[in-house]
């Protein structure tokens, strides 16, 4: 999830109940270009745990070069191949989503990653480019074949974007054919749908995206459920309100507290806020802010209702120690497993 998966999210994401995570897709070619960005996403937090780096790429030669650098770089549990982002610019290069036009390319690909890095290997895939090209399949075969050790299918083509439900009916079908695990992706908010995404498609694992944005807590709900059978229900809005905030100051503090926070952090805050009864008024409040300072004073105001002054919310994120939130790895996908519960953010 680019402009989301931070390592602070990662972090949170972990503390809410997530075991492994994966880094937001780096672009191989805006990394060889020294693009700064790309190298920003690769360069590792100190104390971030093992994560899995998701790369994006359409020649076999340079995803196995860049795959190779990570690897070196000794923070890394694996290597994801994205073949799912639908974005045009990264389409149209056939990479990301358009590999699932080119078949061919695709397992060259892997089998050049596989080859160059002894790291696990995967790739998360969408089930075709269209629902007259459902590949998902075939795909997640060859992807085993050349040595991938799990796949993610994430319900939708890439037509489809973010629209419309996720489809479990293909993710079973791969489920159905392919020798290595699969794990299911897309619509997964709470533990009722993560139920529901292991019945229909008896998938090995769940992917969280978007469920994550605003509620890093999920992972802990379906651990909950995962474990006991029983399901949690969701934090009530002033702890809503506090957890942001919690988000909020350790973003200062890792930041450096400059004015350009806000913007990186505008996003993250307004997903707290979802399903809130005056979600619209909410959200221009938090919208419409153009400094640290300004976020603060709205973020204050949300909080006015449910503590009297801010003495009351922030003194206990002060004085907690910012290792208790150890960034952990970008939660471009976070994935909660089944059998014996194991959560990835």
């Amino acid at each position: 999830m680019a402009g989301y998966s931070n390592p602070l999210f990662r972090a949170l994401c972990r503390q809410g109940g997530a075991e492994l995570c994966v880094t937001e897709m780096i672009s191989v070619r805006s990394a060889l270009l020294g693009s700064r960005q790309a190298l920003e996403i690769m360069r590792p937090a100190p104390e971030e745990g093992p994560v899995i780096w998701q790369i994006a790429g359409g020649d076999p030669g340079e995803m196995a070069d860049i795959a190779a650098h990570i690897e070196s770089l000794g923070q890394a549990a694996g290597i994801d191949v994205n073949m799912g982002c639908p974005v045009p610019k990264v389409t149209r290069r056939v990479s990301g989503a358009g590999l699932l036009r080119d078949l061919d390319r695709a397992t060259r690909i892997l089998e050049a990653i596989v080859a160059a890095v002894r790291l696990p290997v995967s790739c998360k895939m969408r089930t075709g480019w269209d629902d007259e090209s459902i590949v998902a399949p075939d795909l997640a075969c060859a992807a085993a074949a050349a040595g991938c050790a799990w796949v993610t299918v994430h319900g939708r083509t890439r037509e489809q974007l973010y629209s419309g439900e996720a489809d479990l009916e293909t993710i079973g079908r791969v489920k159905a054919v392919c020798p290595v695990p699969v794990v299911g992706n897309g619509d997964v908010t709470s533990p009722e749908s993560a139920r529901r995404m292991f019945e229909v498609t008896g998938c090995d694992g769940i992917a969280i995206g978007r469920g994550a944005l605003g509620a890093p807590w999920i992972f802990g709900r379906i651990r909950t459920w995962l474990d006991t059978g029983r399901i949690e229900p969701e934090p009530d809005w002033p702890e809503r309100i506090r957890r942001a905030l919690v988000h909020w100051k350790l973003s200062l503090e890792s930041h450096d507290a400059t004015d350009r926070v806000f913007s990186v952090l505008k996003g993250h805050l307004i997903k707290y806020l979802g399903g809130h009864p005056d979600f619209e008024a909410q959200r221009r409040l938090v919208g419409q802010a153009r400094s640290n300072e300004e976020m603060e004073a709205a973020f204050q105001a949300l909080a006015a209702p449910v503590q009297d002054s801010r003495r009351a919310l922030l003194p206990e994120v002060a004085a907690t120690p910012s290792a208790q939130y150890e960034p952990l790895v970008e939660c471009a996908q976070s994935q909660c497993g089944g059998g014996e519960g194991k959560n990835f953010g």
